[in-house]
């Protein structure tokens, strides 16, 4: 299976991917059992990724993605005014089933699109300095998703660098007494190769 125009060189119908990025939690609006509101501030953190792909035809692929990352509590604020440094992190694993499309525009830099669904296990603690609200520490398996862009550089025939943004999300999480709407932007960068 050999592909053979200048962007889509590939040797192989298999490859691996390897991903490192930033990724940076969204405000998340939560809810604690007792009905306070407000949303829990995470700070931005590094994420990581490895991919096992397979190419279904000149544009489109699939891989199965297995990915961590860990984002420490930054603050809490609540609907009615005022806020507090918040303890804490926030734990994911994520397992993901990927479809990509590359688009076949004869560049050496070649463009593609993506989105993805599966399975999201997250350690979480929420630690409020205040004593406004109790600590919560649990883990919480949820459905995920991302959706995403970016361009790949294939500098040898079975080797590409890659490069993208996504924004992945999912179900609400229930970290002990507090419901968290969960979303995440990430920034990666990464490598493709083929298998032989």
């Amino acid at each position: 299976f050999i592909l053979n125009t200048p962007a889509q060189a590939q040797t192989s119908r298999f490859y691996f991917a390897g991903y490192m990025g930033l990724i940076k939690p969204e405000s998340m609006a939560f809810t604690e059992s007792n009905s306070t509101k407000g949303n829990l501030e995470y700070n931005g953190d590094y994420s990581f990724a490895g991919a096992l792909g397979l190419r279904l035809s000149r544009n489109l692929r699939t891989e199965a993605e297995i990915s961590y990352f860990k984002n420490d509590a930054d603050k809490l604020v609540f609907s009615g005014g005022g806020s507090f440094p918040a303890g804490g992190a926030l734990k994911t694993w994520h397992g993901l089933m990927n479809v990509y499309y590359d688009f076949d525009w004869g560049w050496k830099v070649q463009p593609y699109v993506g989105a993805g669904v599966g399975l999201a296990w997250h350690q979480g603690e929420v630690f409020d300095s205040s004593a406004t609200l109790p600590n919560a520490s649990a883990d919480a398996l949820s459905f995920a998703w991302q959706v995403g862009a970016g361009a790949k550089y294939r500098v040898k025939p079975d080797l590409a660098f890659t490069a993208g943004y996504r924004y992945v999300d999912g179900s609400d999480l229930d970290l002990g007494t507090y419901q968290i709407d969960y979303g995440a932007h990430e920034f990666r960068v990464g490598l493709e190769y083929d298998l032989p």
